[in-house]
């Protein structure tokens, strides 16, 4: 995947802002009813979508190439007529150019839709599981429990123990994501030039070798389940910092034994409700030595504050997870105290905010 540094917090979230009162004002000629029909297509945009990243036709159409239905129907083994019409509608929002000749061409949003980019994204999304979870919302919230075990009867993550392709494929989105906001965390903390920074559930180790390329005089270790930590060498080594990584097994609920200046935990407490938050901040301060920090990598929710982003993802936390949801800084600060850590730095990024806790 090539590497595109984020744009700056300031200009991104502005940006976002600045697009969402736009739509709201295209909104505000409409009927109410046009408006509310308008919105309800996110469903169906979601699944052509998807149907087109699953199927292979955003690779299929590359960076500049066009391309007939049939003809990528042809070479794909689909219905050249059922292709069109997908790709027809998807022309009408941007995503493909159809040109008069019949050709359908990628655009620029429509090129991330392409394997590695945002198409693991898109189809977790769109996974049957997922999309039953969020059809529990109206459950979710009279009883005031996590939609996703009240339709499945088990949490995501043992849901993804029995579905192993699944897993694959969210382990995958998490990774592309994150890779994505790379650049911005590295650049935003001023990470140890010659100390250790230790990755906690880091999966296969993404930021910790980001942040290790950007010091090459640092060390790293890597805390993770055994079934992770062998993807986690061979991504290491592919990064050029294997040498300088230590692999430990270790939980984020029953104890790490790794010893670092910098702990890192990147999108690991919006998973979680705040007992388990506790539970998981515990561990990790349990490990620190005396004047070691931990920095959570997460986005930030104020209470009354509404975010084009993240709002919507503190509602797929509810969706998804057991309890998770995005918090604010204030509520960070309370679990870092909770656990004896005292809050220090934060860093915004155009994805994300860095927050410390400092070991006294």
């Amino acid at each position: 995947m090539v590497e595109l540094p984020p744009p700056p917090p300031g200009p991104a979230r502005a940006a976002l802002r600045l697009r969402q009162a736009l739509v709201r004002a295209l909104d505000a000629p409409l009927p109410a009813h046009a408006a509310v029909w308008a919105s309800t297509l996110g469903f169906m945009r979601l699944h052509a979508l998807a149907t087109i990243c699953e199927l292979g036709v955003a690779d299929a159409l590359g960076g500049r190439r066009r391309a007939t239905a049939a003809e990528l129907a042809v070479e794909l083994d689909l219905d050249a007529g059922h292709l069109h019409r997908i790709l027809r509608a998807l022309a009408t929002e941007g995503w493909v150019r159809l040109d008069r000749r019949g050709r359908f061409s990628l655009t620029r949003k429509g090129r991330a839709l392409r394997t590695g980019e945002m198409d693991g994204w898109v189809r977790y999304l769109a996974l049957e599981s997922t999309r039953r979870a969020w059809a529990a919302m109206p459950e979710a919230v009279r009883s005031g429990e996590p939609a996703f075990p009240l339709v499945h009867g088990r949490s995501t993550w043992d849901h993804f123990a029995r579905h192993p392709q699944e897993e694959q494929l969210f382990a995958r989105t998490m990774r592309a994501l994150t890779h994505l906001d790379l650049p911005g965390i590295v650049r935003a903390w001023d990470w140890p030039g010659r100390g250790t920074v230790c990755d906690v559930a880091g999966g296969t180790g993404t930021v910790l070798a980001g942040v290790l390329r950007a010091r090459p005089d640092a060390r790293g270790v890597l805390v993770e389940a055994p079934g992770v930590l062998p993807e986690a060498r061979r991504h290491l080594e592919a990064a050029g910092v294997a040498e300088r990584v230590e692999l430990r097994e270790g939980s984020i609920f029953d104890g790490i034994d790794a010893r670092a200046d910098v702990y890192l935990l990147k999108d690991v407490l919006h998973d979680w409700d705040d007992a388990r938050c506790a539970r998981i901040l515990d561990v990790v301060a349990a490990a620190m030595p005396r004047g070691a920090s931990l920095v959570l990598v997460e986005q930030l929710q104020e209470p009354h504050v509404p975010e084009p982003v993240v709002s919507w993802v503190d509602v797929h936390m509810l969706a998804v997870c057991d309890g998770g949801r995005q918090r604010s800084l204030a509520e960070l600060h309370e679990l870092l105290r909770g656990a004896g850590l005292e809050p220090g730095r934060t860093a915004p990024t155009a994805a994300a905010t860095l927050v410390e806790g400092v070991r006294r």
